[in-house]
């Protein structure tokens, strides 16, 4: 796989050309980086889509290297180095619970400084399916979502429930939600990315038939960059988008997961989305 990485200037459109084994496909991806004054810096864009965790696993180290070392776990702030990471998977790959769904989901407030919340019923940790609770399958009423997702780190997924929506705001780690923050960077994985199709330019949010967009917010509420995530054709394809500023502009994140909230079939209709890791770095004191 060719891991593509790039900066991204102010009010462009890139089409990305990705390989990954034999496969080759064309992704179109609607980016846009939206200037905070005569010093503002285009971000760093890391960024691929596969069938396998392997298809995209350079590119997250990559992204992982952009933000710096060490992980920092769970150890409290601030510091001035390191990012942080969550796969939501409690320390143990074997821990398959359904968590029920809640918002705001505070797990990780006070140990990593962060906080996710969505307009709809929660937000929920599981596996595709199995586990005491069912997992995703039983969740949704849906036993499609057992094959459709795949983990990228084993062996639960997160995911917004009613809704598609799934916002992050920072926090110093420590502090219990008491202290705002911003990052430098931020970076997910999703499974079953299926739009956009490669089609080209038009349609919908101005990418035909594009489903998944993140998008990042400055401390003053300006939107600093979104993009649409990149796809991969299959059931149980994996994608990544991460970006890194040279500062600390990020105060939150906003992720549209899909076209529509988990629960319909994923078929040409519906884009049904979930996501893995979430990857950011060390959250700085809100200047």
């Amino acid at each position: 796989m060719q891991t593509k990485q790039s900066v991204i200037n102010s009010n462009i459109r890139s089409t990305v050309i990705a390989a990954f084994g034999l496969l080759s496909m064309l992704l179109a991806v609607s980016e846009t980086a939206h200037a905070q004054g005569k010093e503002f810096v285009a971000p760093v864009v890391i960024q691929a889509a596969g069938s396998t965790a392997a298809s995209i696993q350079s590119s997250v180290d990559a992204f992982r290297a952009a933000l710096g070392n060490p992980n920092n776990g769970n150890n409290a702030g601030p510091l001035t180095s390191g990012r942080r990471e969550i796969n939501w998977d409690g320390g143990n790959p074997n821990v398959l619970d359904t968590t029920a769904p809640v918002t705001p989901f505070n797990v990780f407030l006070n140990t990593r400084g962060s906080q996710f919340t969505t307009p709809g019923l929660g937000l929920s940790q599981a596996p595709p399916s199995g586990g005491p609770q069912g997992g995703l399958a039983v969740l949704f009423g849906n036993p499609t979502y057992g094959t459709i997702f795949r983990t990228f780190s084993p062996s639960r997924l997160f995911t917004p429930v009613g809704s598609n929506i799934t916002e992050a705001l920072f926090f110093i780690p420590g502090s219990n939600g008491t202290v705002r923050a911003t990052v430098r960077g931020f970076g997910a994985v999703f499974t079953d990315v299926d739009q956009p199709d490669g089609s080209g330019p038009g349609g919908k949010k101005g990418n035909r038939h594009a489903s998944t967009l993140i998008e990042y917010f400055g401390v003053d509420g300006t939107l600093l960059f979104s993009s649409f995530v990149s796809a991969s054709p299959g059931d149980g394809s994996l994608s990544f988008f991460g970006i890194v500023f040279d500062d600390a502009p990020i105060a939150r994140v906003r992720i549209e997961t899909g076209d529509v909230a988990p629960g319909p079939n994923d078929d040409r209709k519906h884009d049904i989305v979930v996501m893995d890791d979430f990857i950011y770095g060390e959250p700085q004191l809100l200047k």
